[in-house]
């Protein structure tokens, strides 16, 4: 029988500039789902996915972080962080990261890579390959 992941972690693809605003300070990710029970406390892998989010390039939130790089990474993990909590929307909280209407996911400790790990990300939460884990670990 494996031995149990301690701590678990996973990974969850989010489309840019949005993974990389979380490198940058942002410290909640929204999403229409709410985060499984056990998932609350995980290692979380932020995979910047391969398609850009194009209407977010405008979003004045984008504008309030640090000059964005010319060149966005895609397809690669970048930061690794802790999941803290997940509640629905509820009249404002979480500004100025928080969408109305969503589930917003609330992220700490994020550690950005030095450099991006490319990996293949999936939809959903997704549990990282033990090759994942060691690249992003020797970094």
């Amino acid at each position: 029988m494996p031995e149990p992941e301690n701590p678990p972690v996973r990974g969850l693809t989010i489309k840019q500039p949005w993974a990389w605003a979380i490198t940058a300070g942002k410290n909640v990710e929204n999403r229409t789902w709410k985060v499984p029970r056990k998932c609350i406390g995980v290692t979380l892998l932020v995979h910047a996915g391969l398609k850009p989010a194009r209407d977010a390039f405008l979003d004045e939130r984008i504008l309030t972080l640090p000059a964005m790089p010319p060149v966005l990474a895609t397809g690669a993990v970048l930061a690794i962080a802790r999941l803290a909590g997940c509640h629905p929307e509820d009249g404002g909280c979480c500004a100025p990261w928080g969408d109305p209407g969503a589930f917003h996911w609330q992220l700490e400790d994020v550690r950005p890579l030095p450099e991006p790990v490319t990996y293949t990300g999936a939809l959903s939460l997704w549990k990282p390959s033990f090759a994942l884990l060691q690249k992003v670990q020797a970094l």
